[in-house]
């Protein structure tokens, strides 16, 4: 059976990165819907529109997508006059705006889209999957698209200035990566986009082990080094990778499974970023799975930078954890397993961790 798989290409740079724009983006028109989170556009937008302007490109609107990426939500945009008019869009922020975003794709037959994170919390971006809520931010479903965006702008500049909880949950997300596709897919005859995605996760965690105290750093002062460059490619480019490479069924875990499980609880979705709870979902995973070596080394990195290592840090105490392990158990993230997941290990393994 024939198999295609479309991958993002990608510009890295400064502000630098963004003059690469006409030459990618012109191939297939000139007249750009940009669409993102209000203060992503602030700081994009800026520094984007003269570009196009110097290159004759027609801004049919700059649209805010809203605060919650939604179906519904999603679908409406995509009926306006300037999304309908535009040739292609330009998706500006997070998560959740880049998400909304391939709805709108989605939802125009395919519109090519281009994205320009404006924050390194999650691989948005350059993943071909749109997680969508519902509209009190409980977690709906995923959607695959046919592909990713046509290319990612990644301007570090604008990254590093972003506030420092953006890099610091992103670096905790991406570190599930790596071991959610390495669990899900262990023992099974796997296929060759699957083993070369598995492959390459290695370089999701890695690069945080080595450069995420030093990335810190930097974000702290908004200063660019290497650290930080390598902590942002890894999160917004190799992890997006790997995830195309992947069929749903391996792309998530007991680590995304308890974040739509906390999902449950406004005080957790209302205080805490999705990649902040994601990386104590990868503890609550490495426990299960008896990886305790690789628990320890983590737990060191994650005190250094300040990751969640207890319910406390997620504001929650363990007699109330029940509705999370259920809904943990009720998305279909752990499906696909080397054994049953259960809610008893689930409370087992975050009972083994309060007790560290």
């Amino acid at each position: 059976m024939a198999v295609t798989n479309i991958l993002p290409g990608y510009t890295f740079g400064g502000h630098d990165a963004y003059e690469a724009v006409p030459g990618i983006v012109g191939k297939y028109g000139k007249k750009v819907c940009i669409i993102g989170g209000e203060t992503a556009l602030s700081k994009a937008v800026p520094v984007l529109k003269p570009v196009l302007e110097a290159n004759d490109f027609t801004i049919t609107d700059i649209i805010v997508y809203g605060k919650e990426c939604t179906y519904a939500n999603s679908e409406k945009l995509s009926k306006l006059p300037a999304v309908q008019d535009a040739d292609v869009l330009f998706a500006v922020g997070g998560g959740k705006a880049i998400d909304s975003v391939k709805l709108i794709s989605h939802y125009t037959n395919n519109k090519p889209f281009f994205t320009f994170p404006t924050i390194s919390a999650t691989c948005a971006a350059t993943s071909k999957v749109a997680i969508v809520y519902h509209e009190d931010h409980v977690f709906d479903s995923q959607l695959y698209l046919e592909g990713p965006a046509v290319n990612c702008f990644i301007n570090s500049q604008i990254l590093v200035e972003a506030p420092i909880k953006y890099v610091w949950a992103g670096m905790g997300d991406t570190i599930a990566k790596h071991y959610e596709c390495e669990i899900s897919s262990r023992g099974l005859d796997n296929t060759y986009e699957t083993q070369l995605g598995v492959a390459m996760s290695i370089m999701c965690a890695e690069p945080i082990r080595i450069n995420g105290v030093k990335a810190m750093e930097a974000a702290k002062t908004h200063t660019r080094n290497d650290a930080f460059d390598q902590a942002v490619l890894a999160v917004i480019l190799t992890t997006g990778l790997v995830s195309n490479f992947l069929t749903a069924e391996f792309n998530t875990h007991i680590a995304h499974a308890m974040c739509y499980g906390f999902s449950t609880q406004e005080i957790v979705e209302k205080n805490h970023l999705h990649g902040e709870i994601v990386s104590y979902g990868v503890l609550v995973l490495l426990t299960v799975d008896k990886q305790l070596e690789e628990r320890a080394k983590w737990l060191d990195v994650y005190k250094a930078m300040g990751l969640p290592v207890k319910l406390a840090d997620l504001e929650m105490k363990i007699e109330d954890m029940a509705p999370v392990y259920k809904k943990a158990i009720d998305v279909p993230a752990t499906d696909v397993s080397p054994y049953p997941i259960t809610e008893q290990m689930l409370e087992d393994a975050v009972k083994a961790l309060e007790a560290l």
